[in-house]
């Protein structure tokens, strides 16, 4: 039986669009302020707090409909998120920054769960026992949490670009969908893996691999949005 089939219910789950309305609570002097400011708030949990930060924003989305699930799967991931950063410049009310993003690589995470879950089903399914669409979602979701919480699992570090703006003696990040996907650890990349049901290009992990961030190149922007209500 295909991955596909068994968590497309999922996905639909997971794939959202909206905007962020942002009330400005934004205290960052410099831009330094701003990235770091955000980088706790995000740490934190802190959704509301951390976009005072953001001028223009795509990306997940709370505001409609059940999305615990999606909020689990964010809230593990943000844990993570690391910005280190490499260069600002700035010039009059714009500017740029050049970032180093680390989180753990959902990419890799939906893959061993994905496969966890799928041999849960059809074991369970083989010993007679029904199993249910929000069953099977709710056993994925959990089970990306728990990947995304070991201590082992997988980070990535991504070097990113994004600009800058100040406006009233106040400074703003301004993030895309492609470098918002690299702080949510390449969520569209991973939500389109299940989509699509391939998982062929994520390598399978080795009990003998340590925990270590790699390089990736920047991906294409794959046109997917996310947006956040705390």
């Amino acid at each position: 039986m295909k991955i596909r089939s068994k968590i497309r219910t999922f996905t639909a789950f997971l794939l959202t669009a909206g905007l962020l309305l942002l009330c400005a609570c934004n205290d960052a002097e410099t831009p330094e302020q701003a990235i770091k400011r955000f980088n706790k708030k995000m740490n934190d949990c802190s959704y509301k707090a951390a976009f005072d930060y953001v001028k223009e924003y795509d990306g997940l989305s709370f505001d409609s409909g059940d999305r615990s699930g999606t909020r689990k799967i964010v809230d593990a991931v943000s844990k993570t998120l690391e910005i280190e950063i490499i260069d600002i410049q700035t010039s009059g009310a714009n500017g740029s920054a050049v970032l180093n993003i680390t989180t753990v690589d959902l990419r890799e995470i939906y893959s061993i769960a994905a496969s966890t879950v799928t041999n849960n089903y059809v074991d369970t399914v083989l010993k007679g026992s029904r199993v249910t669409a929000e069953e099977m979602r709710e056993a994925l979701v959990s089970e990306i949490v728990r990947e995304s919480e070991l201590s082992e699992a997988k980070h990535v570090t991504t070097e990113c670009k994004i600009n800058l703006t100040r406006e009233k003696d106040k400074w703003y990040i301004i993030l895309d969908s492609t470098s918002f996907n690299l702080m949510m650890g390449y969520i569209n990349d991973a939500n389109s893996m299940v989509e699509s049901g391939d998982f062929t290009n994520v390598a399978p992990v080795s009990d003998s691999d340590a925990p270590a961030a790699v390089s990736s190149e920047e991906p294409e922007d794959s046109g997917s949005s996310v947006t956040f209500n705390d």
